[in-house]
């Protein structure tokens, strides 16, 4: 059995395969290829001589060449006269007159914003706080929780002046139980008395103007001291000195 089975082995394997398919293809497309240029004939145009020039047409050439290659002479433009002396145009025109009042009008309509650019402006609403002086020096006032009071429900209008009299001497105002208890400090003695202008007593001492003032005799001088004399003397010698100009005598002198 396993003779035979050599033998069947050796003769598959003896078979030539065929070549795979990319092998044709490499052979094929790895040739150069060959371009065929075809000469177009030439066609000579109105200005052109076939074959080299001789002697006699290169004469002709330069003769031609000396009369019509030079460059052309162009007359002198004549000078226009300059309409102004600005550098721009039109500066002759005068200028449009424009109406006073349109121009106003065009000029608000410019500054005036676009409504969608627009926005409300935030005005805080301050909070309003009845009169409480500072009570203790170096502290903030205290608000009272009650106040400010509603005002009284007033009558909307009286027969005559004396009932209306009658009843404000008749009204009463609510007092809080805290202040039937309180006790008046000197501080708040002081500021329940009215302000009085100017301060009295003064806070400090001011002299009597004088009037009339070549009529009253100068006060006593009084004379040196030794080392007021020496202050002196050194004061005098500084303000008789020149005075020193460093950067004038750098730059110019």
């Amino acid at each position: 059995m396993s003779m035979i089975q050599e033998e069947t082995k050796a003769s598959v394997i003896s078979v030539v395969k065929p070549p795979p398919s990319w092998v044709e293809w490499c052979e094929r497309n790895a040739k150069p290829i060959e371009r065929r240029l075809i000469k177009e004939r030439r066609y000579l145009t109105r200005w052109q001589i076939p074959g080299p020039m001789k002697k006699a047409q290169w004469r002709e050439f330069y003769e031609w060449a000396a009369s019509r290659a030079m460059p052309k002479e162009l007359p002198v433009p004549v000078k226009q006269p300059i309409p102004c002396v600005d550098k721009f145009l039109p500066c002759a025109r005068k200028p449009r007159a424009i109406d006073p009042d349109e121009f106003q009008e065009k000029v608000a309509k410019l500054a005036t914003p676009l409504e969608r650019k627009m926005t409300p402006k935030h005005q805080y609403i301050y909070p309003v706080q009845p009169y409480s002086p500072i009570i203790v020096w170096g502290q903030p006032p205290l608000h009272d929780k009650g106040r400010p009071f509603k005002p009284p429900q007033k009558p909307c209008c009286f027969f005559n002046a004396d009932i209306e009299d009658k009843w404000w001497a008749e009204l009463r105002f609510p007092i809080r139980k805290a202040a039937l208890k309180a006790r008046i400090t000197p501080r708040i003695l002081s500021l329940s008395k009215p302000k009085i202008t100017p301060q009295f007593p003064p806070h400090c001492y001011h002299p009597e103007h004088i009037y009339d003032v070549l009529n009253v005799k100068p006060p006593r001088r009084k004379k040196f001291t030794p080392q007021g004399w020496r202050l002196h003397q050194i004061r005098l010698l500084y303000l008789s000195k020149p005075v020193s100009r460093p950067e004038y005598e750098y730059f110019y002198m």
